[in-house]
């Protein structure tokens, strides 16, 4: 069977090859005797190493994206790690040679290159071609490839993980396995946290640096007798995300809870993406709606007028992927009813936004998909505000409960994610990449792999 495909893939390597020379009489020499290829700016080129007498073409690299990739210290400065060209500057013309080099790498010495870049070859790695072979491939090597475990109550209870705050600070492998827990799930907890209004900051800055906000970069969450936001109240607070009225909301929040409440005061969340999951299963249409209309958040207020509007489900770079190693591209829910302005796009879709926003409304709060806790004092919530909502129940005891709080940017977590997953390596499941199910991205025109 194996052979079978490969014989498939060679001949539709050369069929391909064959019309392209028919339609434009471009040149793609191949020469064995002297193990290697030139080949022009829009052929195909790249060999099976494991059997480099053969040099039997499967896949395609395109030449500009070869040259592009050029890693040597001519094109990618050895201090910044910054491109010395531009991609504009690549000449359409540019031709290559490629010959096997060491341990199974490939040599492309260049000609018609950059000005400037006269006899200049480029190695190609095993590595490299290994993680530039697909999509897929591509999107793993740069751990764009999230595993998601939407939950309800039942799963989180039983998944839950709590780790301790001083481990937290000081070991690096502790630190990963909060991150990838806190990816997985989305909300993570620490205890034995000091009763110091710094100490979030110091959670905040073991990932990345704080994100300030109209806030400041970090703010106390306690009743205020004038409050200018809802949840500095002793009042019920419904299911919500924070800063949906930014262009670029928050990624990450962090509670360290100083002083807990007398009576109620109980916090409650829930997974957005199960509720997502959930309406996709059993309400299609309405899920497509909430992909579809717009809503507008909205902070009007002591000087401050912040609005923006965006659908209740929108899709963002990179891939979730499942426990059935299915992908798809990446999701953030937006959800916020307290910070909701008037809606820009009346009437037209608004009855049929009502019905599907009731139904997300009723899976999000049912009893089977929300965690309620109270958080006592050397507590600590981190949760992905971009997909987990938070709510808080009504209390008493005056300004006894006290919450400090700072927000953190999804590339700083996910910086800091990919810098522990290349030095310690990804504790998650390991992906395979065989049974995975990837959409293509782009258009035909796109010049990555393609995916036999």
């Amino acid at each position: 069977m194996a052979s079978q495909l490969r014989l498939q893939l060679i001949e539709g390597f050369w069929t391909r090859a064959s019309r392209r020379l028919a339609c434009d009489n471009r040149i793609f020499t191949r020469s064995l005797s002297n193990r290697q290829k030139t080949f022009d700016a829009d052929a195909l080129v790249n060999y099976d190493l494991r059997n480099a007498d053969n040099f039997l073409p499967i896949k395609g690299y395109d030449s500009v994206f070869l040259r592009d990739s050029c890693s040597c210290p001519r094109c990618v400065d050895v201090s910044t790690s910054q491109k010395t060209f531009e991609t504009a500057s690549i000449p359409t013309t540019i031709k290559g040679e490629a010959v096997p080099f060491e341990n199974g790498s490939v040599k492309v010495s260049w000609s018609h290159d950059i000005n400037g870049f006269d006899n200049h070859s480029s190695i190609f790695t095993q590595k490299f071609q290994s993680e530039n072979r697909d999509i897929k491939a591509r999107a793993a090597a740069s751990y764009n490839l999230l595993r998601r475990r939407p939950w309800d109550r039942q799963l989180f209870t039983d998944s839950n993980k709590t780790f301790d705050y001083y481990d937290y600070l000081k070991s690096d492998r502790i630190l990963h396995s909060a991150l990838e827990h806190l990816q997985l799930f989305g909300i993570i907890f620490l205890n034995s946290v000091p009763f110091d209004p710094n100490a979030v900051t110091s959670i905040a800055n073991r990932i990345g640096p704080l994100r300030n906000s109209l806030y400041g970069q970090t703010w106390d969450v306690r009743p205020d007798k004038f409050a200018k936001n809802v949840a500095y109240t002793s009042g019920h607070l419904g299911f919500h995300q924070d800063l949906l009225y930014m262009a670029d909301p928050p990624g990450f929040q962090i509670l360290h809870c100083m002083a807990e409440s007398k009576q109620g005061g109980e916090s409650l969340f829930t997974d957005a993406f199960q509720a997502e999951k959930q309406m996709d299963f059993h309400h299609a249409s309405a899920a497509t709606t909430l992909r579809e209309y717009l809503v507008t958040y909205e902070y009007r207020n002591n000087g401050h007028w912040y609005q923006q509007s965006r659908p209740t489900f929108e899709r963002i770079h990179g891939y979730d992927i499942d426990d059935h190693e299915n992908a798809r591209p990446g999701l953030c829910v937006n959800w916020s009813p307290p910070f909701q302005g008037h809606f820009q796009n009346i009437p037209r879709g608004l009855r049929k936004y009502l019905e599907a926003a009731k139904i997300f409304k009723s899976i999000v709060e049912s009893d089977d998909n929300v965690f309620e806790t109270k958080m006592s004092s050397g507590t600590c919530v981190i949760f992905d505000n971009r997909r987990i909502l938070h709510a808080r129940r009504s209390f008493s005891g005056g300004a006894d409960r006290w919450l400090r709080g700072a927000y953190l940017d999804t590339d700083a977590f996910r910086s800091k994610l990919r810098t522990l997953n290349e030095e310690i390596g990804p504790i998650s499941t390991k992906l395979d990449l065989n049974r995975l199910n990837i959409p293509t991205l782009g258009t035909k025109n796109d010049l990555t792999l393609e995916v036999e």
